[in-house]
């Protein structure tokens, strides 16, 4: 999708930095959650073995989709992607880099509007 050509080093570096705060943004959301799974156990309302089976779970799940994803694919993606779901809001790129990114961002909405909650299109 993304051509490193069309981008200049500020854009890139930007959109290195903020890839780095979507996937801060996502792992914390899906940590918070799990925070949840140990307040359950605390209060006595799940054995050891269950947190260990959560703990687990993430671990081997979204904790290594997500690293799959924020390393693997290209920063613009990612970018396009945490806005059109949500995860970052449409004003941390300037008119220029939003204009080189909207194609991606309109096929994010479009493709995961029916799966992803997205709040701020």
């Amino acid at each position: 999708m993304s051509d490193q050509l069309k981008f200049t080093k500020s854009e890139r570096a930007l959109l290195r930095r903020l890839a780095a705060e979507a996937w801060n943004v996502e792992l914390s959301q899906h940590l918070t959650a799990l925070l949840e799974q140990f307040n359950i156990w605390t209060n006595s309302g799940m054995n050891a073995f269950e947190l260990s089976d959560k703990i687990h779970e993430f671990h081997n799940g979204i904790a290594r989709e997500l690293y799959g994803r924020y390393t693997n694919l290209d920063p613009s993606i990612v970018v396009s992607r945490a806005i059109a779901v949500g995860i970052l809001g449409k004003e941390v790129l300037d008119e220029s880099l939003a204009n080189k990114l909207a194609p991606e961002i309109k096929y994010f909405s479009v493709s995961t509007s029916a799966v992803e909650p997205n709040e701020d299109r």
